[in-house]
C-alpha cells in the first residue's frame, strides 16, 4: 500500500489547504451538470488512439467505466480529502495496473481530465472565465490525484513487469539449458519408433500388427507434441531484442496466406482473405512479424475445429494513425471475458493439447514492436484477435 503520509505530503506541496477544499465543495453543485461531457470526452480520446482503445473490452464495459468516472468525478468535488479518499484513489490505480492501461496513458488522460473541468467552470461562470482561486483548486486537486495514483502504479506495474521479466529470463536460462538434454533423447526416441514402425509392417498376422501401429502412433502424436512444446519454449525465450529492417507488410501477408491456405481449406475450413494496404512498409523484424500472424491464425483453425460450417478471415488495415492492424477472426464457440483477460500470459490454454504459449510468443513480439494485442469475444459468437503496431519504430 501506498505510504500512509503519502496525502498530507501531497497536500502540502501542492499547497492544497482547507480554502482551496473549501472551493471545490463549493463548485460540486455548478459542475455536476458538465459531468456527462467531461466523460465523454474522456473516453473518445481513449477510443481515437489505439493503445488506450486497446484496453476496453466491450461497449459494456465502457458503460460501466463511464459510471464509475462520473462517481470519480463527483468524489473529486465533495472529499473529504482524507485517508479514506487516499485508499480509494489508491484502488483506482490499481484498476488500471490490472486492465493493462500503460502509464503515459494516465498522465494524457488527466490532462483530457483536468481541461474538460477548467472549460466547465469557465462555462458555468457568469464571467466566462470563473475566480481564478477556483481554476488553482481543480488544478491542485488533480495533481494529488494523478500523484496518488502513479505511486500505486510504479508500485504495482512496476513490481508485475519485474516478476514476469525475472520469470522469462529464468525460463530462458532453463530452456537453453534443457534443449540440448531434451532434443537429443527426443530424437532417438522419434528414430527408434520409426525403426519399430517399419519392423511392424513386415509381422504377418495383420490383428497384431493393427495392434503395434495403433500404439506406435500415439507415441509418435506425443513425441510430436513435446517438440512442439519444446520448440515453444525456445521462440519465447529467444524474443528478447530486434533487429528490425523495412519490410513490406502486405507482401509478408500474401505468404503467410499461401502457405496456409491449402493446410486449412484441406480441413473444410473456409479461409477469407481481407486484406487492403496499399505499400505499406513497416520497420520491423520480418520473421516475428510472420510469426505473429502464423500464431494467430492457428489459434483461429483450432477453435473452429469442431464447427459445422467453420470459418477463419483475416483482416488487415493501415490506420489513420500511423499503425498497422491485423485481425484474426473465427467463428468458433468463443472465449469467456475471464480466459480473454489472460489469453496472452504463458500456459493460459482452452485446449486439451495446447502448450498455452502460441498466444504469449505473439504478446512477446508484439511488444517488442511497441504495439498492442487484445482478444475478443464476438457477439454472435466467436473470437477475434487483433494486432497493433506503430508503422515506424
Amino acid at each position: 500500500m501506498v505510504q500512509a503520509n503519502l496525502l498530507s505530503a501531497l497536500k502540502e506541496y501542492v499547497r492544497f489547504d482547507d480554502d482551496a477544499a473549501g472551493r471545490l465543495q463549493a463548485m460540486g453543485t455548478r459542475m455536476r451538470p458538465y459531468f456527462p461531457r467531461v466523460v465523454d470526452g474522456f473516453y473518445q480520446a481513449i477510443l481515437d488512439d489505439p493503445g488506450a482503445r486497446a484496453v476496453l473490452k466491450s461497449e459494456a464495459q465502457v458503460v460501466r467505466l463511464k459510471v464509475s468516472l462520473e462517481e470519480w468525478l463527483e468524489g473529486l468535488f465533495t472529499g473529504p480529502y482524507d485517508q479514506a479518499y487516499l485508499e480509494k484513489r489508491e484502488r483506482i490505480g490499481r484498476v488500471h495496473v490490472q486492465v493493462g492501461l500503460e502509464q503515459r496513458y494516465m498522465l494524457a488522460a488527466m490532462n483530457v481530465v483536468r481541461l474538460g473541468l477548467h472549460h466547465a467552470l469557465s462555462e458555468a461562470s457568469e464571467d466566462g472565465f470563473g475566480p481564478f482561486q477556483d481554476h488553482c483548486a481543480i488544478d491542485q486537486i488533480c495533481d494529488i490525484e494523478l500523484a496518488i495514483m502513479l505511486e500505486t502504479y510504479r508500485e504495482d506495474y512496476v513490481l508485475k513487469k519485474t516478476a514476469e521479466a525475472e520469470s522469462l529470463a529464468v525460463m530462458g536460462r532453463l530452456t537453453a539449458g534443457l534443449a540440448h538434454e531434451v532434443r537429443n533423447p527426443l530424437n532417438a526416441a522419434t528414430l527408434q519408433l520409426d525403426v519399430l514402425r517399419r519392423t511392424a509392417a513386415r509381422v504377418q498376422d495383420a490383428s497384431i500388427r493393427r495392434k503395434i501401429e495403433r500404439r506406435t502412433n500415439v507415441v509418435q502424436d506425443e513425441l510430436r507434441r513435446l517438440s512442439l512444446l519444446l520448440d515453444d519454449f525456445l521462440n519465447l525465450a529467444r524474443a528478447r531484442r530486434l533487429e528490425p529492417v523495412p519490410c513490406e507488410i502486405r507482401v509478408l501477408l500474401k505468404e503467410v496466406v499461401e502457405l496456409r491456405r491449402p493446410e486449412i481449406e484441406s480441413q473444410g475450413i473456409e479461409f477469407v482473405e481481407d486484406i487492403d494496404l496499399g505499400s505499406c512498409v513497416l520497420v520491423a523484424e520480418r520473421d516475428r512479424l510472420k510469426q505473429v500472424v502464423n500464431n494467430l491464425i492457428t489459434n483461429a483453425v483450432e477453435a473452429v475445429a469442431d464447427c459445422r460450417q467453420s470459418t477463419v478471415q483475416i483482416r488487415s488495415r493501415v490506420l489513420d494513425d500511423g499503425g498497422w492492424e491485423v485481425n484474426v477472426i473465427d467463428n468458433g464457440p468463443g472465449i469467456s471475458p475471464e480466459i480473454a483477460a489472460r489469453a496472452f500470459e504463458s500456459f493460459v490454454t482452452t485446449k486439451d493439447a495446447g502448450t498455452g504459449l502460441g498466444l504469449a510468443i505473439v504478446k512477446r513480439i508484439v511488444d517488442l514492436h511497441g504495439g498492442t494485442a487484445k482478444l475478443t469475444a464476438l457477439p454472435g459468437g466467436g473470437t477475434q484477435a487483433s494486432v497493433w503496431i506503430p508503422i515506424g519504430l
